[in-house]
């Protein structure tokens, strides 16, 4: 617009030159204002402060905006322009209500509202001129409702028809074929048919991805802690970026919009990225804090147009953890349970490795699918992510999950359990380990749990048992000789033991406890520290413990404590005759003696006075003392003290330790033993055989000691030299004295003798038991492992036993055992019984309380199908109940042995067309049951073989019996209509032949069909069910009471077929259109049939109105015309036929065919549409390429303009008409400039630039 047209800005009149510089402050400064009373008289800069004394009301009166802002004429404009604004903005809502059809109390109580806002909020302003009074502002409200109401209403005006033509012309839209709004002056004045006149620059497809490499993020626990979500940039320069996050736990949506500040970075990163590289694409990284699933929202690019992006989740989660819980306690004992539990949290299902380390020795494990029970999450798929319900995110929520870890601590020393790694559904890993400087590897506390497992201790008496007790003096005390041990080095040997203990006078014949039993105990600051005891009796060690930790109590384990008998002495003299001539030449003095051997006999020899102390040592209960003096006198021998093995210096008393010299040769006669000490079984006989010197006749005496008890013997008349003693039995256990007395021979001169021997008889029977492992007589363990079975024997080794298997071919086996506490080697199971027992002199028994040993193996690990009613037997195999494809399906397995276990199984698919496909998949499960997802992706006959399985004990074994299971898929039946999307036009009332609705089933029959017919008319969707359809394909006819006059969308709800498989459509499933009409007439107003793009095709119509018009356009379109007219600007090419009309009078649809054909307009690019620089040297060429779409022969002008410089316009220097019969015209050039083409024609329609530059300018 030229500047010296002068333009109206307020309610007066204002000069040309004030308007032109006011045109051109707008076109540099947009936030400038003038106005003529500006210019007539400029205001001061600042204005005077009002008196103190000025009245309220002045200051009441004053325009809420005040005039030194924006002055009294300006405001009246402005607030025209918003009312006119609010008439357009009602006049558009009122044309939409005119194309329904249909009235809308929405758009008038708007409307209403909106004019009661501004009539009555515009007098508030206090513009002046516009401070209307109460009474006008309600009367003009009241006329405002009137139209508002015959507007929204679709009241017909006289005036309707000038005020929609006034509109159009402001609203310049038609309806176009294509039955949608469109510009008309965009459809003439379309500046993509002739391309190159300007500079275009075509680039690349932006787009914009969040996280495009899918990789998943968490967030741990520690502050400050961020997941940056990379954002790729290709070819896109960012001004607005949003991002969508989903609460874990509400499932709530949080938009993230990114701030200007941080999007400029952006920018200017890839700016310098683009600029540096030849890539365009870049990646920024955005930092989040929160957990969530983060989508990419909205991105704009620096047009403001919005980017193409990918919408696909990127899930940030905890980070997966894990903890050790386990009892504050840390000290464990040897075959103690570990007693711990794993708490991992996270998204499930979850996969925790951890180590055991035991005396350094590092063993990794691992649990893995870890869920909670009922737990369902796409990721257990059979295809990976599958998510039935975008919209359900529960299964992304982390959950707490426990595992117990409860395992026999085998070996003794420093055990420690910690957790290395977790990870979780979406593979985020979370390693624990850490290294420190020192190259150790530490972690937090409550990942590691630290055991010191002790060995038990073993306790035994040593150097004691029945048959070497312990004796000690009346009154005294001694130490119970308790060996005390425990295997590796330990800093603390404290003990606990307690013992059984029998007076000595309760002791039952064969040595055992009797009824007088008390328990006794002692606590040991060291294994050096044993036990005091005084009383005489039988001790016997019940148990040891050292600290927490129970021990055994080894062979020999029984111990008697003694108090002999006070030493003492009686003697016999008598005179050693020369030859038995009865001369004295001595004196011979038998010394009988009682106590514990040996004796030292203390006495003195006094002759003449004077005194001489001797000392006679005696190893028996028996000496003779041969007291022949050197000197001749009177001597006399005084007996003073005793001293025995536990006595010492026991004075003697009485006349008979007082004895005078007294001597004479005789027989003799000595034991025929090369031992001193003979051993004897209880309950046995011993013979001794005792030769004789001398001139037989012989009479022998000797005497038996027990218990400080003798028994003489005497035979005479031995007329052999040698002679065999039989003792009685020895019914007693302890040691027996057997003495040689005296013999005696013809000449009857008696000799007394001091040969011997001890009979050593024992207290007790050699016996034989089972001793304990883990304090039971039973052992499970792995199957052919040689095991030991403990032996407790009681006797002299080595020992001979004879045991057999119950549970075996119960043949007898003879063992010999070499020390108390040796062990049967054993290879197979069942129950060992000790027969026999018999050490290497006596026979023994068997206690029959521990004669007996289970043995048995730790069962294979099995697994087996959890019953239930959709699973049935048939020919070794199970059968699962057919399903259908897509439905959600599974089965459990019970698992029977020791956890972990690994199971691998394979699932094969045959198709229904015969090809087949195998798949193997293992996993491992912590817990007795396990379920497994089966795969109804596709349809097809399924057979599940579980193949192997390995647990904690056993790996797979060679004869595995395979599980298998079958199950058949069968595909979901399809419903569709043959022509999705037709329109079938019915009328009112039935008629003979009818169209039916084709529809095309896949399954097997019969099949079970739900339509729902859905009506325009606003009344609620009908079902029409079809119950039995009994073959694959269907011509449906649907009632009439089911329809409705007008338009009703018909789609498919549900089939379901034979096999009882259904597949349900959602909105957008197949459909069709039937519309119920009477049949109108209609005529083209032009007689000719071709037409172009942007020319107007009108017809008239007969009937009543509205008139529902059927054409065909690139498609079946449907068309309303509320007036005899039907017009409709072609906005594309085609063919255009009218098909069949209806209005809302006829019975019937007409058919009818007018066809029209549209041509496209024709276009044409310069070096195919995009902008071409060639720097040629003078006198090259350049081929110009002209492309041609339309109908040939092509007319075109060009032309040839001057080279836009900056600040510079071009201009035309040359203009060219040429023709071209192709799609296709090369024109060479060799002058300098811009070659434009202006103007385009072809066979039936033509457009020229120049037009469009006229339009424009008006």
């Amino acid at each position: 617009m030229s500047a010296s047209t002068p333009r109206l800005r307020s309610g007066f009149p204002a000069t040309p030159a004030t308007t032109a510089r006011r045109y051109h402050d707008q076109q540099h400064t947009p936030t400038s204002t003038g106005s003529t009373s500006s210019a007539k008289a400029p205001r001061s800069p600042a204005l005077p402060l009002a008196p103190e004394n000025v009245q309220a009301q002045v200051a009441a009166s004053q325009p809420v905006i005040p005039l030194t802002v924006l002055d009294a004429p300006q405001q009246r404009l402005y607030a025209f322009g918003v009312y006119v604004l609010l008439w357009a903005w009602k006049l558009y809502d009122w044309l939409q209500v005119l194309e329904d059809g249909d009235s809308s109390w929405f758009l008038f109580l708007k409307w209403i509202f909106i004019d009661f806002a501004f009539l009555f909020g515009v007098p508030e302003l206090r513009i002046p001129w516009l401070e209307l009074s109460q009474p006008v502002v309600t009367t003009v409200f009241s006329i405002h409702l009137v139209l508002n109401y015959m507007l929204m209403f679709n009241i017909p005006i006289p005036w309707q028809s000038w005020l929609l033509g006034f509109v159009k012309v402001l609203y310049d839209r038609e309806i176009s074929i294509s039955e949608r709004g469109v510009k008309v002056s965009s459809i003439l004045n379309n500046h993509s048919l002739i391309m190159g006149k300007q500079i275009i620059n075509i680039l690349p497809e932006g787009s914009a991805v969040l996280n495009p490499e899918g990789k998943p993020f968490c967030l741990t626990t520690k502050p400050r802690n961020i997941a940056s979500l990379p954002i790729y940039f290709n070819a896109t320069i960012p001004a607005e970026i949003e991002l969508i996050r989903i609460d874990l736990e509400t499932n709530k949506e949080e938009t993230i919009k990114i701030s200007h500040r941080e999007v400029g970075k952006v920018a200017k990163q890839i700016r310098e990225h683009t600029a540096d590289q030849t890539t365009s694409g870049f990646q920024w990284d955005y930092p989040v804090k929160k957990p969530g699933v983060y989508r990419l929202g909205k991105v704009l690019d620096e047009y403001k147009l919005e980017v193409q992006r990918t919408i696909k989740d990127t899930y940030v989660v905890p980070c997966p953890q894990a903890r050790i819980r386990a009892s504050e306690d840390s000290e464990r004992c040897i075959q103690d349970l570990s007693n711990l539990a794993l708490d991992v949290y996270g998204t499930p299902p979850l996969k925790i490795l951890y180590s055991r380390t035991i005396n350094g020795k590092d063993h990794s494990f691992h649990f893995q699918h870890l869920q909670p029970d009922g737990f369902s999450s796409p990721l257990l798929g059979a295809s990976g992510l599958v998510q039935e319900d975008p919209d359900d995110i529960s299964w992304v929520k982390p959950h707490k999950v426990t595992v117990g870890l409860n395992e026999s601590m085998t070996s003794s020393g420093d055990w420690e359990y910690s957790v290395d790694e977790v990870h979780d559904a979406f593979n985020n890993v979370v390693k624990y380990a850490e290294t420190n400087e020192q190259g150790e590897k530490s972690k937090p506390k409550a990942l590691t749990r630290q055991f010191r497992v002790k060995e038990r201790p073993k306790a035994r008496l040593d150097g004691c048992d029945l048959r070497n007790p312990v004796k000690v003096a009346k009154g005294n005390t001694a130490r119970l000789p308790v060996s005390f041990s425990m295997a590796g080095p330990n800093d603390d040997t404290s003990y606990e033991i307690t013992w059984e203990f029998s007076p000595i006078d309760s002791l039952t014949n064969s040595g055992e406890h009797g009824d007088q039993v008390s328990i006794g105990s002692h606590s040991a600051r060291d294994g050096r520290d044993k036990p005091l005891v005084s009383e005489p009796g039988l001790y016997t060690l019940k148990s040891v413990s050292s600290g927490a930790c129970k021990g055994e109590v080894h062979e020999p384990s029984s111990c008697l404590l003694l108090n002999p008998l006070e030493p003492s002495l009686s003697i016999r003299s008598e005179d050693i005759p020369d030859k038995c001539a009865g001369n004295s030449i001595g004196l011979r003095v038998d010394l009988d003696l009682v106590g514990t051997p040996p004796f030292v006999v203390r006495y003195d020899v006094v002759t003449d006075g004077h005194v001489d102390r001797q000392v006679h040592r005696v190893s028996g209960l028996r000496s003779q003392l041969e007291l022949v003096p050197k000197m001749a006198g009177r001597h006399k021998y005084i007996f003073r003290s005793i001293d025995d093995a536990i006595y010492h210096n026991l004075p003697l008393s009485g006349d008979d330790k007082v004895l005078e010299q007294v001597v004479k040769p005789a027989a003799s006669a000595m034991i025929a033993s090369s031992s001193k000490t003979i051993s004897a079984c209880l309950d046995s006989e011993v013979e001794l055989d005792v030769v004789l010197y001398g001139d037989a006749p012989f009479n022998l005496e000797w005497e038996i000691v027990h218990d400080g008890k003798r028994k003489s013997e005497r035979v005479t008349g031995i007329e052999e030299n040698t002679f065999k003693i039989k003792t009685a039995t020895l019914s007693k256990g302890g040691e027996y004295i057997l003495a040689l007395s005296s013999v005696q021979d013809t000449r009857g001169c008696r000799t007394f003798l001091q040969d011997q021997v001890k009979i050593a008889v024992r207290r007790q029977q050699p016996r034989a038991a089972f001793g304990f492992v883990e304090h039971k007589q039973k052992i499970m363990a792995v199957e052919d492992t040689p095991l030991r079975l403990p032996l407790r024997l009681q006797g002299e080794p080595p020992f001979n036993l004879r045991y057999r298997n119950l549970d075996g071919s119960g043949e007898v086996v003879t063992k010999q055992a070499k020390s108390a506490n040796d062990f049967l080697l054993v290879r197979s199971r069942g129950t060992y019984e000790l027969i026999e027992v018999r050490d290497n002199q006596c026979p023994g028994f068997v206690e029959p309380s521990a004669s007996k040993f289970e043995v048995d193996w730790f069962p294979r690990p099995e697994i087996s199908l959890v019953e239930s009613a959709s699973i049935s037997p048939s020919n070794g195999l199970f059968v699962k109940q057919d399903v259908c494809e897509g439905d959600i399906d599974g089965f459990e397995v019970n698992l029977k042995g020791s956890p972990p276990y690994h199971v691998q199984y394979e699932v094969r698919h045959k198709s229904f067309q015969g090809s087949s496909a195998i798949s193997r998949k293992e996993f491992d499960a912590a817990l007795s049951k396990a379920a497994i997802s089966m795969d109804t992706v596709k349809a097809g006959d399924y057979t599940y073989k579980f193949s192997a399985l390995a647990d904690n004990l056993y790996n797979s074994d060679k004869n595995f019996s395979p599980l298998i299971i079958q199950q058949r898929v069968n595909a979901k039946p399809s419903a569709v209509f043959t022509k999705p999307g037709q329109s079938f036009k019915y009328c009112m009332e039935e008629q003979e032949q009818e169209d039916r609705i084709p529809l095309t089933l896949t399954g097997v029959a019969p099949f079970y069909v739900e339509v729902e017919i859905k009506h325009q008319a606003g009344s609620p969707p009908e079902t029409y069910r079809i119950p039995s359809i009994d073959s694959n394909s269907y011509g449906m006819r649907i009632p009439r009471q089911h329809l409705r006059l007008g338009t009703q969308q018909v789609r498919v709800r549900t089939v379901r077929d034979a096999r009882g498989c259904q597949r349900k459509y959602e909105i957008g499933g197949p459909s069709v259109q039937i519309q119920l009409f009477e049949a109108p007439s209609i005529y083209p107003l032009e007689s000719r049939r071709d037409y172009c793009v942007g020319e107007r095709i009108a017809y008239t119509l007969s009937g009543t109105p509205p008139f529902d018009i059927t054409y065909d356009f690139n498609g079946r379109w449907n068309a309303k015309s509320q007036t005899t007219n039907f017009r409709r600007i072609a906005e594309k090419p085609g063919e255009f036929t009218i098909t069949s009309i209806s209005d809302k009078a006829s019975e019937c649809r007409a058919a009818v065919n007018i066809p029209k054909t549209i041509h496209p307009m024709p276009s044409v690019q310069i070096s195919r549409g995009k902008q071409s620089r060639v720097d040629i040297h003078e006198g090259n060429e350049v081929d110009i390429l002209f492309e041609f779409w339309g109908t040939p022969p092509f007319e075109f002008t060009y032309t040839r303009s001057t080279n836009a410089k900056k600040g510079q316009r071009s201009s035309v220097l040359e203009t060219r008409h040429d023709v071209s019969y192709e799609h296709s015209k090369v024109v060479k050039a060799s002058q300098e400039g811009t070659y434009e083409v202006v103007a385009i024609k072809d066979k039936y329609c033509s457009f020229s630039t120049l037009q469009v530059e006229k339009s424009e300018k008006r």
